[in-house]
């Protein structure tokens, strides 16, 4: 591992630092502008945020990445409730991607997880980039999304043997990842130099 980059547990004192890096790396990237930091904040102190597993990156005592994680459930159509975790949004600033950051933070946190006896992780992002990790399709372990749909970007991974067997149903993550009031999303951003929000090829709306 490069041995500028100092990984550590996030503090209070980070999370101003860490709200402007989210917001550097997803800037126009899935919609003009972006919501990613704002949900950070919103998130803040909340049950569903495990701190013991939310790192930083640092690198000559600048911030360059984040990895942040929270509780989520499995629900099953008979009145189950599975517990998992969840890890997004997951920084990198814009000036050093593709120096192995986000990789170091996944592996980095996915084996403190393990330590702390979690059983089970389910995320969406990019199939190609995750399942170097070892994530697999969700529905391969009867996991399906909140609206009971199931698509390739949903994924999931054992943290222990059979770690994810009998968890079947939908996942339910933190509403604060999707219920996003648009005007306090604006107010939040305004707090932050101004970028201009531009919609580009390729992103998600």
């Amino acid at each position: 591992m490069n041995p500028q980059f100092v990984y550590r547990t996030e503090t209070e004192d980070d999370f101003d630092r860490v709200e402007f890096l989210t917001r550097e790396a997803f800037w126009n990237v899935y919609q003009p502008g972006c919501e990613e930091h704002y949900i950070l904040h919103v998130l803040r102190g909340a049950p569903a945020v495990i701190p013991e597993l939310n790192l930083v990156c640092e690198a000559g005592g600048r911030i360059v990445g984040h990895i942040f994680y929270t509780r989520s459930r499995v629900l099953s159509d008979g009145g189950g409730c599975f517990p998992v975790i969840t890890f997004g949004p997951i920084s990198v600033h814009p000036d050093m991607q593709g120096r192995g950051i986000g990789s170091a933070l996944i592996r980095k946190t996915l084996a403190r997880a393990a330590e702390m006896v979690f059983t089970g992780v389910v995320i969406t992002g990019n199939p190609a980039y995750y399942g170097r990790f070892g994530f697999r399709p969700a529905s391969d372990f009867g996991i399906v999304y909140e609206d009971g749909s199931s698509f390739p970007a949903l994924m999931a991974l054992e943290l222990t043997p059979g770690g994810l067997s009998g968890v079947k149903g939908r996942v339910s993550f933190d509403p604060a990842f999707t219920l996003i009031d648009p005007e306090e999303l604006d107010r939040f951003d305004a707090q932050f130099p101004p970028k201009e929000k531009k919609k580009l090829p390729g992103q998600l709306r």
